[in-house]
């Protein structure tokens, strides 16, 4: 079992968001994952559609009157994942345990005692560094920081980490230690700079798939439903099921050969006389190339799998097809038909199996 803290002082950085779809994205591949709410503001439980205001037993009850986790976990709407809610009476529980005896170690001991079974314990931690997150970096054997791309959370970064040195000095207790970029917008240079100097800063412990801004994130949050099962055809999705594949492969790096989820699309290589031509049919180009082709459509889920529906065709003299589609920001999965024979973009790494237990290519627009 695996006990992973998602962890950061600074408020608004992506961390609920990361603790909710990241245990919904690991149940949606066959993982058992308990999410554990240490935020008195309760966005975890909140954002499975629990109402904070109706729960009786809480995480409070566990650290407070010493009640088992079993008795105070809840089922959700999504297969796999349980979920030990929070409320605004852990707001006390700093003073209420203050002159405990192991009152760092509170929530650790119970999870010893935890008697049904998971693959994976998330704890969602409050921004902030008080007894709570110190409980939950306690029980951990990893953090994940979530880290939005700008100067301040660069600068409030380092905070956490001495914390998290400290606590390994005082009790020897060793946590690994994963950065996840969050609220990234490619199209920002001081963005893309700023995940630059992470990435060279902190090589080998920063997440390849960065957290998009994307809007669906938000509008899931409120309806209290993760995003895999709110906008599954969405960059959040394909984001945090990136995300949730990295960690599946620190397992076994041998579990997933092909990649699904990505941070840049075969659309971002393609030249800049081909964006022009895009530009001037107000859409987005795909490009194959074969001299032999006497026929070459496109299809995928941006136009219900129907070959070269609502395409713009050219077809240069060299043998470069070029088709044109105006698409809305989102990912899909899309294939060639060339001469009747279905094949894979050649010109994009990106591939996802599918039911036919062949592979679609993948693109993520945004």
């Amino acid at each position: 079992m695996r006990i992973i803290a998602v962890a950061n002082q600074k408020g608004g950085c992506g961390k609920t968001t990361t603790a909710i779809n990241l245990s919904a994205c690991l149940a949606k591949r066959d993982r058992k994952v308990l999410l554990i709410d240490m935020d008195p503001q309760g966005h975890s439980t909140l954002g499975y559609n629990i109402k904070t205001e109706e729960i009786g037993l809480s995480i409070y009850h566990v650290l407070r009157e010493g009640l088992l986790l079993d008795d105070v976990i809840l089922n959700t709407s999504v297969q796999n994942v349980s979920l030990a809610p929070a409320n605004v009476v852990l707001f006390t529980i700093e003073q209420d345990i203050a002159f405990f005896s192991e009152k760092e170690s509170r929530l650790q001991n119970a999870i010893c005692k935890l008697k049904k079974k998971f693959d994976y314990i998330i704890i969602d931690c409050p921004p902030n560094l008080g007894l709570l997150s110190i409980n939950a970096l306690r029980a951990a054997g990893e953090v994940i920081i979530p880290l939005d791309v700008s100067f301040f959370s660069l600068h409030g970064l380092s905070r956490l980490l001495e914390t998290i040195e400290m606590l390994k000095r005082h009790t020897g207790h060793n946590l690994e230690t994963f950065i996840l970029p969050t609220m990234f917008d490619r199209r920002s240079r001081f963005a893309r700079e700023i995940l630059d100097e992470v990435r060279n800063h902190f090589n080998g412990i920063i997440f390849s798939t960065p957290a998009r801004h994307c809007s669906k994130l938000r509008e899931s949050a409120s309806f209290g439903v993760p995003i895999c099962e709110y906008a599954p055809n969405s960059i959040g999705h394909w984001d945090y099921a990136g995300m949730a594949d990295e960690v599946l492969m620190q397992e076994d790096p041998s579990m997933y050969e092909a990649s699904v989820a990505v941070m840049e699309s075969a659309i971002n290589l393609i030249p800049d006389k081909v964006e022009r031509q895009a530009a001037q049919y107000n859409g987005i180009v795909f490009v194959y190339r074969d001299a032999k082709a006497a026929d070459v459509k496109i299809a995928g889920d941006f136009n219900n799998w129907i070959p070269d529906k609502g395409v713009v065709t050219s077809r240069e003299k060299d043998g470069t097809w070029k088709k044109v589609i105006n698409i809305p920001p989102g990912a899909y999965q899309y294939k060639f038909c060339i001469d009747g024979d279905w094949k894979e973009d050649p010109g994009n790494p990106n591939v996802v199996s599918n039911k036919y237990g062949s592979y679609n290519s993948l693109v993520i627009i945004d």
